[in-house]
């Protein structure tokens, strides 16, 4: 049987990642070759050079934690994505940037899936990343998936993707408040399901704020003081590179006792293993760590995971008592601390009943299901114009909320014939059975009843006038009863910089963002027309001096606060002859599902066009420049906070 829809659904996470497949209808979490549910992001190489993820990895980088083994293994790279920042693997001779890593680590969970089962279509998958995701780290995220043999990616926001797990045998017109908390990113979004449509009506996010950055306070306000009240070591903190390997050593530590609290009141670190003093004293001691130190160590994050969720609230004019409960995602929200917190502050209902491991990657499996493959990667067994099987072309939603869906496809073969045929539709479970519908020009239309929150099998039978059965492929579909997704929201606004001449001063110029979309808007967003003119003449041929289009997204009015996206120049030698000063040009803007940015400058003069899409990042860094900017900005927040002073 074809398969016509994505199959496969991943949660690709900073400290753990996981895949499920839709195994016949059943949501299946594939288990790695250790019989875990999850595997850790971690990637390296072995000292026969071959490619290592998972437990692995994480064990040579954070429990041995040697010298050579750090130089050798990168962890939470997905804090790296959208940035042109690689990591040299001294053992292999190589370095590789966050996509190629990231790509490591899917296609080692893609070999899970086919160490399982051989003949499963890989080629598609939908992945997940933070709502607050930027389109470069978006767009990147994607590429990972390509290079990791996923021809198809299509990307999901993994606040959707839980409410999706969570929502999916759970139909009911409520609100729920997503409290997303991983090992290195913190989303929180607001969703409603009303009427079988999951809809995005607040986010707020921090891509710097997760359970990793726990294991941190640890190390630097627990584990190093002791040590340094008992051992002289010099200049002894994590950015010192002498020290890089003990300091892996102790976050290691530091998780161990952190997943020790989350059971018992109190804990013991054990500190050895990690060499000497100055003085040549073996490093040896026990630190107790108690639940209540932890509490109130991490106390401070919290507050911020807390406030994004009540500014989330507060921006979509939501009550918190219109808020039904709240559901966990991400393996800290296992900390009885925050969940109390969350309860305490929020005055809302915490719910536990989901894997807050796996909840994400099985979310993104049953989106899955609405996203069919692209033809061209379908698998099927039948031999492309093989004698006798006729062609179905189908057209029909693969995920629904409603108790019907309307069926209508088209038998290329038969759109001349003269002949009759006929086509039936029934369930595998024999809950419905259509007539036998009589085909014109090779089309037909039907609509068929669903049974609820279960994925519905439909076979499809073709017949001649003589009641002869006529083999034709596709011969089944499936269309799976649930919540479906309004669109996920665009997490920054989108804009280009545009040049202004303020006549007020004398005709000087300022640089001004000039907003396409704002921030909520829900994608895709179909391509957005402004028009603008030249501020300068372009002479033909000068190759050396292009005039730039530069597309940022944030939410400052100053386009070198935003985060830039992409730049499209119009050179000289693009043009016929010379273009004059306020020549009108247009600059669309287009966003897909995925987040992927298009964009396409029109120049009616000479009837020119150029495009541009997301998919780079500037790897040439002037430090000069950055060090101008970054004593601006110093210079402008004295000026700012003198001016609080004065006011007070």
């Amino acid at each position: 049987m074809t398969s016509q829809n994505i199959k496969i659904g991943i949660d690709l996470g900073t400290t753990n990642s996981e895949i499920a497949v839709n195994n016949n209808g059943v949501i299946e979490i594939i288990k790695n070759r250790l019989a875990d549910e999850y595997t850790p992001s971690v990637f390296g190489f072995d000292k026969a050079k071959n490619p290592v993820v998972g437990k692995k990895s994480y064990q040579k980088l954070y429990r041995d934690a040697t010298k050579e083994e750090c130089k050798n293994y990168k962890a939470e790279i997905k804090r790296l994505m959208g940035t042109p920042e690689t990591v040299y693997f001294e053992r292999k001779g190589v370095e590789m940037n966050a996509e190629e890593i990231s790509a490591e680590i899917l296609k080692s969970l893609k070999e899970d899936i086919l160490k399982k089962y051989p003949n499963f279509n890989t080629l598609s998958a939908v992945i997940t990343t933070p709502a607050s995701f930027s389109t470069l780290q978006s767009e990147a995220t994607k590429r990972a998936g390509n290079l990791a043999g996923f021809k198809q990616v299509v990307l999901l926001q993994e606040p959707i993707a839980a409410a999706i797990s969570y929502g999916f045998m759970n139909i009911k017109d409520e609100n729920w408040l997503i409290y997303d908390l991983g090992g290195g990113t913190f989303d929180a979004a607001l969703i409603s399901s009303k009427d079988g449509v999951l809809s995005v009506l607040g986010y707020n996010g921090n891509n710097w704020l997760g359970g990793k950055d726990f294991d941190g306070l640890i190390v630097d306000e627990i584990i190093v003081p002791r040590i340094l009240e008992k051992y002289s070591i010099d200049n002894f903190n994590r950015g010192n590179d002498e020290f890089k390997s003990i300091f892996y050593r102790l976050k290691y530590f530091a998780e161990t006792s952190k997943i020790d609290l989350s059971q018992y009141d109190k804990t013991v670190i054990e500190i050895d293993g990690i060499g000497g003093d100055d003085s040549g004293n073996e490093i040896c001691l026990s630190i107790n760590f108690s639940r209540e130190e932890f509490e109130k160590l991490i106390e401070p994050m919290v507050d911020q995971t807390i406030e994004l969720s009540k500014a989330t609230l507060e921006e979509s004019g939501i009550k918190n008592s219109s808020v039904n409960k709240i559901i966990l995602v991400g393996g800290p929200t296992q900390i009885s601390y925050i969940r109390k917190r969350l309860e305490q502050d929020l005055k809302i209902t915490v719910d536990s009943s989901v894997d807050p491991l796996t909840v994400v990657a099985r979310g993104a499996c049953i989106f899955a299901i609405s996203q069919k493959i692209q033809k061209e990667l379908q698998d099927t067994n039948i031999t492309k114009g093989e004698k006798g099987i006729r062609t179905l072309n189908l057209n029909y939603e693969t995920l629904s909320s409603e108790n019907e869906e309307t069926i209508s496809g088209t038998i290329k073969e038969l759109k001349d014939s003269e002949s009759e045929y006929y086509l039936q539709i029934q369930s595998d479970s024999g809950f419905y059975s259509s007539s036998k519908v009589k085909l014109k020009n090779g089309k037909f239309f039907e609509t068929v009843r669903l049974e609820e929150n279960k994925e519905n099998l439909f076979w499809i039978y073709l017949f001649d006038k003589e009641g002869n059965s006529v083999p034709v492929e596709p011969d089944s579909f499936t269309i799976t009863h649930g919540l479906t997704v309004s669109g996920a929201p665009l997490p920054h606004s989108i804009g280009v910089s545009v040049i202004k001449k303020d006549i007020s001063s004398g005709f000087a110029c300022t640089e001004v963002f000039v907003k396409y979309f704002e921030k909520g808007e829900l994608l895709p967003l179909k391509g957005r027309m402004k028009e603008f003119a030249t501020v300068r003449k372009l002479n033909k041929d000068e190759s050396d001096n292009p005039l730039w289009i530069i597309v940022r997204e944030g939410e400052s009015d100053i386009p070198d606060r935003n985060t830039f996206v992409c730049e499209l120049g119009i050179k000289g030698n693009d043009l016929p002859y010379d273009l004059p000063e306020k020549t009108p040009i247009e600059i669309t803007i287009e966003i897909n599902e995925s987040q992927e940015l298009f964009v396409t400058t029109y120049i009616p003069l000479i009837d020119l066009t150029l495009n541009a899409r997301s998919t780079f990042q500037d790897e040439t860094v002037n430090i000069e420049d950055v060090e101008i900017e970054l004593n601006k900005q110093i210079e402008r927040a004295k000026i700012v906070s003198e001016n609080c002073s004065s006011e007070e």
